[in-house]
């Protein structure tokens, strides 16, 4: 892959003309709009994983597939969708998971219980607060359970309109992001990240992320890259704010934060992560 696929860049979702309703790509390391010559893409079709492709609804009929975003002849085809409509935007406040079977029974599933879904040691986890975790396993028809957090971090979960929060799976190893808000509910005023002690079902301050960069972006999800390899700072938490233009690089260790402008981007309404395909 060509270095510069390597560097995380944006996609967002603006309103255009009668002319296209592509969402816009945004390179953050060169600050300038790069072509978007992904077929098919549209603002309301295509949903962007932790992994790098994008999944794309066919509008014209019910085909399914990953796509490779620096590669347009690349793409993973799945099985044609049985559902109806599939949301664009994920909500914690009210969490639905679509499921695509990729195994003998092939077909699309949803929607159930459960948000901000991802995929450690071939179980899915999903926010519950800071009380509790979501699992999801197969064995071989989906099972939901729930691991109850000894001592939560904040008891009652009083500020949880207040704070936004993000799973996310980095080496094998369950984090959590926490940014809270002022009272505004725009200003972030502290980003804290937790790792997960299973064995004693605790959320714990993590100091470092093993020389990884957290990404994050509202409404979307949380994902872990090298950040030797992405050209990003080693032990941060990236977050992207693209309504207001900017984007916020945190350190773990201390929560220092710098804030970078992205005043050349068009306006947009949201914006996510593009991040570079992981191959396995």
């Amino acid at each position: 892959m060509d270095k510069t696929n390597r560097v995380p860049c944006l996609a967002l979702y603006v309103k255009h003309g009668a002319g296209s309703d592509k969402p816009a790509l945004f390179s953050i390391s060169e600050k300038r709009a790069i072509n978007n010559n992904i077929p098919g893409l549209t603002n309301t079709n295509s949903w962007v994983t932790p992994h790098g492709w994008i999944l794309v609804l066919d509008t014209a009929s019910t085909a399914t597939f990953l796509q490779n975003p620096h590669d347009s002849t690349d793409k993973i085809q799945l099985p044609h969708r049985t559902c109806t409509a599939v949301p664009h935007v994920c909500s914690p406040a009210s969490p639905d998971p679509w499921l695509c079977r990729l195994g003998p029974s092939l077909g699309w599933q949803g929607p159930r219980e459960g948000a901000d879904m991802l995929d450690r040691q071939g179980k899915f986890y999903f926010n519950g607060g800071f009380e509790s975790i979501g699992v999801l396993e197969f064995s071989p028809s989906p099972t939901f359970s729930c691991i109850a957090i000894i001592d939560p971090i904040i008891g009652g979960l009083g500020v949880m309109g207040m704070a936004s929060l993000y799973m996310v799976e980095s080496l094998d190893e369950l984090y959590m992001v926490c940014q809270m808000y002022d009272s505004d509910m725009k200003t972030i005023y502290d980003v804290t990240v937790y790792r997960m002690d299973f064995l004693k079902q605790q959320w714990c301050i993590a100091e470092d992320i093993g020389g990884r960069a957290f990404l994050v972006a509202s409404c979307y999800f949380g994902a872990s890259r090298s950040a030797d390899e992405c050209g990003l700072e080693k032990d941060c938490v990236y977050s992207i704010f693209a309504r207001d233009k900017y984007f916020e690089v945190c350190k773990v260790e201390d929560g220092e934060t710098e804030e970078y402008d992205l005043i050349e981007a068009p306006d947009s309404q949201g914006g996510m992560w593009i991040l570079p395909v992981e191959k396995k």
